[in-house]
């Protein structure tokens, strides 16, 4: 179930209007690979130091083919992939690789990821 709580905003097409309260998620908490590592050789015939190893080697790979300008397309979860932006030249033989100035990681959840966090239940929590 994901938690959220009221927060207090300004809409900022429309500045001059009063502010109105949205939804915004609570964190349950945090997971770490060794409780997912746990949790997935409590539900198989590997144990969690085997599955850690995959899982490890799994984040190196991807890493890897980032870094080497792959899109990565990560089973049910989505596709990874690097982008870039930078400044614009008035030529093609003008652009260089001193252009880009912003380098980051786009990912594109997959159609079940997506269908997931959309059917997943929702409920109201107090602020603490």
């Amino acid at each position: 179930m994901i938690s959220f709580k009221a927060v207090e905003r300004r809409n900022p097409q429309l500045p001059d209007d009063p502010k109105k309260f949205y939804p915004l998620v609570k964190s349950t908490g945090t997971i770490d690979v060794r409780t997912i590592s746990e949790e997935l050789s409590d539900a198989s015939t590997l144990n969690s130091v085997d599955i850690r190893a995959v899982l490890f080697g799994l984040e190196k790979s991807l890493l890897k083919y980032l870094q080497d300008g792959y899109i990565v397309k990560f089973g049910d979860l989505g596709t990874f992939r690097p982008s870039v932006s930078g400044t614009g030249a008035d030529t093609a033989d003008e652009l260089t690789a001193s252009s880009v100035t912003k380098k980051r990681i786009l990912f594109s959840p997959s159609p079940l990821l997506k269908r997931t966090v959309a059917t997943a239940p929702v409920k109201k929590v107090q602020d603490v």
